[in-house]
């Protein structure tokens, strides 16, 4: 009989889940809050009803917010990573939850294997700053949304500009990762939600590090709020780039009627002092096992 807590222990985790009578170690040094860099998609969530809805996440790693959002009610959960995760074929038995797994994926691969307006809920999370071109995940995540879905994207940020910027990183070297391309500020990516058809709904921060956690609506182009005079001429004429023009990507067979009943704000989240209540989130008594998915012992600062 496979004895799953030192099987586990073996293992390299990106996320802390909870299995019970022990959690997974994450990617942060013992005695730090966990899976931080998901808390504004925790806070948002719990406002949001997934009953019977279609999931995708983007980037799911280890799985904890495609197992989270199954436990939630999700009728169908499917999840994506540009790798093959032995941990989250071995989470997901452990805790038996029906959520199907596509790794070797990246957005691209998406016309391949989606369907247009297929999704209720699309979580795009630590994806976007690993990307050459960022812009198309926005365009592409509004492809496989049904109009009326959702779309929680969240990314490292600038916070210290106010215009719609994106630094890259190569020559500003806002993250030493040599596998973060780009950094956008917080108007940057709210700009390019509602370029790309989406309606803001809500903003999280935290800081050090940090992340920003954007929520909107797919909607009808002449429906998104506080347009700019040039977006709506944008929108009016269609885009000169043949491969994202809007009548290839806003048109869904499909609408959602999924709800979110949150505030409409942005907020500021302490992570401190912030305790998710989300599905398989562990609180930081729990038992650890497990190494930090990063070369340092320490984990990552």
């Amino acid at each position: 009989m496979v004895d799953t807590k030192k099987e586990f222990a073996q293992q390299k985790w990106f996320h802390a889940i909870d299995f019970g009578k022990f959690a997974s170690a994450g990617r942060f040094r013992p005695g730090h809050p966990q899976n931080i860099t998901l808390f504004g998609f925790m806070d948002l969530i719990q406002h949001i009803d997934l009953e019977d809805m279609s999931v995708l996440d983007i980037g799911a790693v280890d799985g904890l917010a495609s197992f989270g959002m199954k436990t939630l009610g999700a009728s169908r959960v499917v999840a994506t990573d540009s790798v093959n995760k032995e941990t989250f074929h071995r989470a997901r038995d452990v805790l038996g939850l029906d959520v199907e797994y596509n790794p070797h994926t990246q957005i691209k691969d998406f016309r391949d294997i989606f369907s247009a307006g297929e999704f209720d809920v699309i979580l795009c999370a630590g994806v976007i700053y690993h990307m050459l071109n960022p812009v198309s995940a926005f365009l592409e995540c509004r492809k496989y949304i049904k109009e009326g879905g959702l779309l929680i994207m969240e990314t490292p940020y600038y916070a210290h500009e106010e215009k719609a910027c994106i630094f890259l990183n190569s020559e500003t070297e806002m993250v030493n990762e040599i596998y973060t391309y780009s950094v956008p500020t917080k108007s940057a990516v709210t700009g390019l939600m509602k370029l790309a058809g989406f309606d803001v709904l809500a903003v999280r921060t935290i800081k050090g590090p940090d992340r920003i956690t954007v929520l909107a609506r797919a909607t009808a182009l002449d429906r998104i709020s506080d347009r700019t005079p040039l977006l709506k001429r944008i929108h009016e004429s269609d885009t000169c780039d043949y491969e994202f023009r809007y009548a290839n990507v806003i048109p869904s067979p499909e609408s959602s009627d999924v709800t979110y009943n949150g505030p409409h704000d942005e907020q500021l989240i302490d992570y401190h002092q912030y305790i998710p209540n989300f599905p398989l989130h562990p609180p930081m008594e729990k038992e650890a096992v497990g190494k930090t998915i990063w070369t340092s012992e320490n984990g990552n600062h």
